[in-house]
């Protein structure tokens, strides 16, 4: 799922004024690509004491199995109300200028599929926003996790391994989701996201499918 974003060239006063929340830290972390495996810590909106922009390690679990490192990096959106129950109300924001995803085409020669990298943007705005659910740790770090829903049209192009996609939001709906409205307002196909892809290997493919 997703486990890659930028947020490079993110204006945290615009992120700021977008959900009216207060800046508390400087020295955000920015860059042309997150990897989530590395455990970045990067900016998050929610409400504790007021609304604020701090840090967030991304992956809700202070301890990963090393078995499984994926788990608490995407949570799917559909098990809100039973397995992720304790945090549905632990809301939280992450402003975003994309996220990266992979597109499996299958070659009739190979056994495994050639992977082909996209990035998606917001159509028309330098930023975005992924909504997520967070927890506090022992050590009072906050660790979060994405959440996900179905994937729209143009995502199940690009994720067409798991048709899944971060659940993404504008400034108007990150600031219901925040407010704690229902889960469901915000899965596909309720609210389809104005995404846009990029092929950012497109030797790897004949056409452009989009």
């Amino acid at each position: 799922m997703c486990n890659r974003v930028d947020n490079y060239g993110l204006s945290i006063s615009a992120v700021s004024n977008d959900l009216h929340a207060e800046i508390v830290e400087g020295n955000y972390y920015y860059a042309e690509e997150i990897n989530a495996f590395q455990r970045p810590a990067i900016p998050v909106v929610l409400d504790h004491n007021g609304r604020k922009i701090t840090h967030g390690t991304w992956g809700i679990n202070q301890e990963i199995p090393k078995d499984k490192p994926a788990k608490g990096i995407n949570l799917t959106a559909e098990k809100s109300h039973t397995f992720y129950k304790k945090v549905e109300n632990n809301r939280c924001i992450v402003p975003v200028t994309g996220f990266y995803d992979w597109m499996h085409v299958h070659d009739a020669g190979k056994k495994t599929p050639i992977k082909v990298k996209h990035r998606m943007h917001w159509k028309n705005s330098d930023h975005f926003f992924i909504a997520a659910y967070y927890d506090v740790w022992e050590n009072k770090e906050i660790g979060f996790g994405l959440v996900t829903t179905v994937a729209n049209s143009l995502m199940s192009l690009v994720h067409n391994s798991k048709l899944r996609m971060p659940l993404c939001l504008d400034a108007k709906m990150a600031e219901k989701f925040l407010n704690d409205e229902p889960i469901e307002e915000f899965t596909f196909p309720t609210y389809d996201p104005m995404l846009v892809g990029v092929n950012l290997e497109p030797n790897k493919i004949p056409l452009t499918l989009f």
